[in-house]
């Protein structure tokens, strides 16, 4: 988690929106509580076909600013290899 939140960071600094999703993380980790991790593994599960194809969208506007996408490419790995099984 820790280091999509870095990655996603960085491309909101080269897309001028650091400020604003800082903003955002923050309030949604400070929102989250022990059912957190259930509705996060259903989820990323369930939605997985979906957010394989989020991913491997947002690999490409990472590179297009400049952004090395590592952990977005590696979630769109997993979501694609959930999505098969």
């Amino acid at each position: 988690m820790s280091a999509s939140i870095v990655e996603a960071l960085e491309a909101a600094r080269a897309a001028g929106l650091e400020d604003w999703l800082a903003g955002h993380i923050a309030e949604e980790l400070a929102q989250q509580d022990a059912s957190a991790l259930t509705r996060i593994v259903t989820g990323t599960r369930r939605h997985a076909i979906r957010r394989g194809h989020e991913m491997a969208a947002a690999a490409e506007m990472l590179t297009d600013l400049g952004v090395e996408p590592i952990m977005a490419a590696a979630s769109r790995h997993l979501h694609e290899r959930l999505a098969a099984e």
